[in-house]
């Protein structure tokens, strides 16, 4: 193998351990994180079925997480929508640049074939379609 092809697979792969070091790593932090959170769980759950029926603590605990994951699936919901409209308002303002674009290129046209007084008309129509895009691209459908 030729040096620096060797020199860049010898990189790529330290690159792919380490990383892959770094991946180990949070996922061994994760399991540990959650494992602890389990175990701070079942000891509140014991301590609220010795101050009340067992019944009652299941139901407490099963409840609170239950409404700790309808509040998580709002916000995710809510992210979604909000990604949905920023896409929609990219593919609006890609459009726009499109338009915007083909109308200059339209316009540049038309001025390189004027000559002397049709000069200033045409730079005028450029400067305003310039103008009523640039404004339009800022405003919101919220």
């Amino acid at each position: 193998m030729p040096a620096p092809v060797s020199a860049l697979a010898n990189q790529a792969s330290q690159k792919a351990r380490s990383v892959g070091q770094v991946v180990g790593l949070y996922a061994a932090l994760v399991l540990v994180g959650l494992t602890g959170a389990g175990f701070l769980v079942a000891a509140a759950y014991i301590w609220l079925a010795s101050v009340s029926d067992p019944l009652i603590a299941a139901l407490i605990f099963g409840g609170t997480l239950l409404l700790i994951a309808a509040i998580l699936a709002g916000v995710l919901m809510s992210r979604a929508k909000q990604k949905q409209r920023e896409r929609r308002q990219s593919s609006v303002n890609t459009a726009m640049l499109a338009s915007s674009l083909s109308l200059t290129g339209t316009v540049v046209r038309i001025l390189s074939r004027s000559k002397g007084s049709k000069l200033l008309p045409a730079a005028a129509m450029i400067a305003t379609a310039w103008f009523m895009f640039g404004r339009g691209s800022g405003d919101s459908e919220d």
